[in-house]
């Protein structure tokens, strides 16, 4: 994190995490350059989040990296929840409950058919607009303009001043045609897309010094087709991608 701190040009730094380890780093990651923090969290009731977790984290050290995190000087986390119908959707009242009138955002996420190995089924999607319903039952909602454009989360304002949600919408409202994001995987394959079934080896390029890796990746970028949240339900749409643990969110 500091070598990269260090690099002209890079002005912004963030890392997202499922939490578990975070307690112990927190401190060390903000005094080594990092600038914001956004944090993996389903659920809040502790048999749901082992659950969500395949049995491989607990709650109890998500929150406190939470805690350290804010102790080490990171004032506004993102908090994503990604919600799956009859599996965590019970958590989305609890998690505001939580975070609701702090600094931190809490951004409820469409279950998405990343990679291959999830299972992913239409009828466990719960939309936003039906999470929009649901939470302002219970505390009034009124929208925000976003920040730029392209900002994957429609941004909402709890009209009681407890703060902001956000909802992140890509299965019910694609967005491909504004999105800018790519990816780099750790072996050098930039991946212009989520969704996306192969990357372009930016080695060759890399070799050839700063300039012509910079040409190259625009002249990728430029050619980009991608729109598979568009085409999801299309018999045609491709079914293979890559893995999310290998590329990032």
């Amino acid at each position: 994190m500091a070598r990269l701190a260090r690099i002209p040009g890079i002005d912004d730094l963030t890392l997202t995490t499922n939490g578990s380890l975070l307690a112990a780093q927190a401190h060390a990651l903000r005094a080594a350059g990092l600038h914001r923090i956004t944090v993996s969290l389903d659920a809040l009731d502790p048999g749901v989040f082992r659950a969500m977790s395949g049995g491989r984290g607990e709650v109890g050290a998500v929150l406190e990296g939470i805690a350290a995190a804010e102790a080490a000087g990171f004032a506004a986390l993102k908090i994503n929840c990604v919600v799956q119908r009859g599996a965590n959707e019970d958590q989305v009242l609890p998690l505001l409950e939580r975070f609701r009138g702090s600094s931190h955002v809490v951004r409820f996420i469409e279950y998405m058919d990343v990679g291959t190995c999830n299972g992913w089924r239409p009828e466990q999607v719960v939309s936003s607009l039906e999470l929009r319903d649901r939470i302002a039952v219970r505390w009034p909602l009124r929208p925000l303009q976003s920040q730029y454009r392209g900002e994957v989360a429609e941004r909402y304002a709890f009209a009681d001043g407890g703060g902001e949600v956000g909802f992140v919408s890509s299965v019910s409202t694609p967005f491909c045609g504004d999105c800018h994001r790519a990816r780099v995987s750790a072996d050098g394959r930039l991946y212009t897309c989520l969704f996306a079934a192969d990357g372009h080896d930016l080695r060759p390029a890399l070799e050839q010094g700063e300039a012509a890796l910079a040409s190259h990746v625009a002249a990728l970028w430029s050619r980009r087709g991608d729109r598979y949240s568009e085409i999801r339900g299309n018999p045609l749409a491709p079914r293979k991608h890559i893995e999310m643990c290998l590329i990032g969110g």
